[in-house]
């Protein structure tokens, strides 16, 4: 299935009053929830859509969990998640704390195997 955009005009702020230029913008086809991926998992194996939904739950938990406690989480050749934080300067290091952290995010790099299946993607104008 076809990755869909469609076509928006941008103007550059930093040159405003030049022309806009015209850009790809990806938009979502539809969405694939974690019971949807059991089903389609069951499907596939002799394993049931309950015993799957079981296992992503307890999986999914323990992954947040593990980036909550800082830890880069590793998901196999599928991806990569880490917590990550911008902060305010302070003039010293020694002023540095916790309260400096003002937002917290996480960081999703996509391994091999996502990686390979994006190059395999065609388009289609909406």
């Amino acid at each position: 299935m076809p990755i869909t955009f469609n076509v928006a005009a941008m103007k550059n702020p930093q040159k405003p009053t030049d022309p806009p230029k015209y850009y790809a913008r990806i938009v979502g086809n539809g969405k694939i929830t974690l019971d949807d991926l059991a089903k389609r998992a069951a499907g596939s194996s002799t394993v049931s859509k309950a015993d799957i939904l079981a296992v992503l739950e307890s999986t999914f938990s323990t992954i947040a969990e593990e980036v909550a406690a800082g830890n880069i989480v590793y998901v196999g050749e599928y991806f990569t998640l880490q917590a990550t934080a911008s902060s305010e300067g302070k003039e010293s290091a020694e002023e540095v704390d916790g309260r400096a952290i003002k937002k917290l995010s996480v960081a999703f790099r996509p391994g091999k195997l996502i990686l390979t299946a994006l190059k395999t993607a065609t388009f289609k104008k909406k």
